[in-house]
């Protein structure tokens, strides 16, 4: 009867230790997550499935905003030491999609990434108000300190184009094919899609390190006021301009 009532006892504790666990507020979240990598904040649900009514991730030279950001917890995961939550992040229309695992404090593995933002984000590092669409599907992003160390998938900028004094001028849709050829080395190829202004050449990033070597030539440089603003950047080659940038993020 004693071994019946431990049984019983020791059933009910683990039931409420189960349901306790189960109903985990999410804010329990923080305590895992690298404050210096990622921000939650307006925080809502459970630890294993939440809201957060804002959102932000470390980029080089500043935090990302992704706004309204969604996860799920996989358990498992935490028994490995490597949390791993599924994300989605809607602002504007801006949306992210991704598996997202916690190596360390300073390291983030991301996975099936999915990534929408304008390009006007892109106006910090070129002289030219940039618009359109970037999107970015990655089947592996590795991102350590913030900084993207390795890197397999696509980034296509749709429908581009640029602000001139007139106005909205189009250049056309270009992708960059990303892969890592060794540890530390993101290398891509810059392909046209379409348009008037064609673009082909390489892209690099290493240790913080980029480097730059496209080729820019078509109709779309008979544009004065584009081929003014590109001289910031370019020198002119026969037939377009020759963009060779080097320098540290």
């Amino acid at each position: 009867m004693r071994i019946s009532k431990g049984i019983i006892g020791l059933a009910i504790g683990l039931g409420l230790l189960l349901l306790l666990v189960a109903n985990a507020p999410a804010r329990l979240l923080l305590a895992v997550l690298p404050e210096q990598q990622l921000v939650l904040q307006g925080i809502s649900g459970t630890l294993w499935q939440g809201r957060a009514s804002r959102s932000l991730v470390a980029v080089e030279g500043g935090w990302l905003q992704l706004g309204a950001t969604e996860w799920t917890l996989k358990p498992f995961s935490l028994l490995l030491l490597a949390p791993r939550l599924q994300l989605e992040s809607h602002w504007g229309r801006q949306t992210l999609v991704a598996d997202l695992t916690l190596r360390s404090a300073d390291t983030i593995e991301m996975n099936n990434v999915d990534l929408r933002v304008d390009a006007g984000l892109l106006r910090q590092y070129l002289p030219l108000g940039l618009v359109g669409d970037v999107a970015a599907q990655f089947e592996t992003l590795e991102i350590v300190d913030g900084m993207p160390v390795t890197a397999s998938g696509r980034i296509v900028w749709q429908e581009g184009g640029w602000i001139s004094p007139q106005g909205r001028r189009s250049l056309g849709s270009y992708a960059v094919d990303l892969n890592s050829p060794e540890p530390g080395l993101i290398a891509g190829e810059v392909i046209t899609l379409a348009g008037d202004l064609t673009a082909q050449g390489n892209v690099s990033l290493e240790q913080a390190q980029y480097r730059i070597d496209v080729t820019l030539e078509g109709s779309g440089l008979q544009d004065p006021q584009l081929s003014q603003a590109l001289q910031l950047v370019a020198a002119p080659v026969a037939g377009g301009f020759r963009v060779q940038l080097e320098g540290q993020l």
